[in-house]
């Protein structure tokens, strides 16, 4: 896989952490999609490599035109770091490409949004995976799963610690990627979590706080 991929990026915080993250460890991909939408803008500008090339779509999620360009590419893996919420439904898009997505939960047990707090609740530890996305929630193939330590600063677990570990999933699996084996889906169905409660998220900060 190496630098045969391509990326999609979006005005998130997210987005500007693997441009990063990738940059710094000299993976640079073919093409950058990129979803500009919304008010809040990000400047990419700075943080593009040479040789990427930069198509820009006025869409939060893969519209037909988003399609149509992404069936005309000749990588095979791209790594997703669209809008969150969206689930990519093109069945084309899905079974032509290898759309590459970190979610910060051990998959299959914790799908969903927030995860991460749940995650600390319910065992005490912070995972990520990084999954070949399907069309349903957090389902696809596991490419790898890695634990990391709950954060010094509690606070930070919504924005840079989350987004941090995302990218460092993504250059672990650039970098290691033909060792990796694929986990097989487990028959067992587990529930999703969604946006967590201000009253369970307050008792993991007020848990945890002492350490910042």
């Amino acid at each position: 896989m190496k630098n045969n991929f391509s990326i999609i990026i979006s005005n998130t915080t997210r987005s500007l952490q693997y441009i990063i993250h990738l940059k710094k460890n000299n993976f640079v991909p073919k093409n950058i999609i990129y979803f500009d939408y919304g008010t809040k803008k990000i400047n990419f500008k700075k943080k593009y490599f040479n040789g990427s090339k930069v198509k820009k779509f006025k869409t939060n999620y893969i519209n037909s035109k988003v399609s149509k360009f992404i069936l005309s590419l000749k990588e095979k893996f791209i790594i997703y770091s669209g809008y969150p919420g969206i689930i990519e439904k093109n069945k084309k898009v899905l079974k032509t490409k290898k759309l590459i997505h970190s979610h910060s939960g051990k998959l299959p047990n914790f799908k969903g949004s927030t995860t991460i707090y749940y995650s600390i609740l319910k065992e005490k530890n912070i995972f990520c995976s990084t999954i070949i996305l399907n069309k349903n929630l957090d389902d696809g193939e596991i490419l790898l799963q890695k634990k990391y330590p709950i954060p010094r600063n509690i606070f930070d677990i919504d924005s840079e610690y989350d987004d941090f570990i995302r990218a460092q999933n993504i250059i672990f699996l650039l970098k290691n990627f033909d060792k990796l084996k694929i986990k097989k889906k487990r028959k067992k169905t587990f529930p999703h979590y969604y946006v967590i409660h201000p009253i369970l998220r307050s008792i993991v900060f007020r848990k945890y706080e002492k350490n910042f």
